[in-house]
């Protein structure tokens, strides 16, 4: 039997016009040559960690070499630092995800956080003791202006296992819509979905 919930958060074509003509800047030449993959960390369980696959999807603009590799691993750590908080990691059974959304603008924590059964196990994590992870990839659409990405889509799909009372795989998939602001990159909006079977 397969479950599936969906539930977007975007904000309008216009906020993300208006957020990238702030001066947001990514990369700097100093940095790797080539996207790299962010690993996750362990769950747990101790099980060994799945690494992240980062690639590129559409870039829109002129984004250099050398400023991919920063930008995919800037990218990488905040996706990875959302589903370690929200799914892998942390002692279960457990009930509290009040943290599940490092990375995310207040808005979209507040937003993700109405969606917890969505954007974290909560609606699981009593009955479950334990998460392994299977696959993480991150596919990235960025918009380059002045060979700077000032705005990315990043097409998440992660997939775990659970153990204890309720033994499921669970793929979590959708996008994450990240701008760049005085801390890093944040999510200010997504669209995902979730299901188990």
């Amino acid at each position: 039997m397969t479950t599936s919930v969906r539930r977007a958060y975007v904000s309008t074509l216009a906020v993300l016009v208006l957020t990238l003509g702030v001066g947001a800047c990514s990369g700097g030449d100093d940095e790797p040559d080539e996207p790299g993959a962010a690993p996750s960390a362990p769950g747990a369980s101790g099980a060994p960690a799945v690494e992240t696959a980062v690639t590129f999807g559409r870039v829109t603009g002129t984004l250099p070499k050398q400023v991919r590799g920063r930008l995919a691993d800037q990218i990488g750590d905040v996706v990875d630092g959302w589903t370690a908080a929200a799914y892998l990691d942390g002692d279960y059974p457990r009930r509290d995800f009040s943290r599940s959304w490092p990375g995310f603008t207040p808005g979209a924590q507040q937003e993700a956080h109405r969606d917890r059964a969505l954007m974290s196990n909560e609606d699981i994590g009593g009955r479950i003791d334990g998460v392994e992870a299977r696959r993480s990839r991150v596919r990235l659409d960025v918009l380059a202006v002045r060979k700077r990405a000032v705005g990315v889509t990043a097409h998440v799909a992660l997939g775990f296992r659970t153990t204890g009372d309720l033994e499921r795989t669970v793929t979590v998939q959708g996008r994450l819509y990240l701008t760049h602001t005085e801390r890093g990159w944040r999510v200010f909006g997504y669209d995902v979905t979730k299901g188990a079977r």
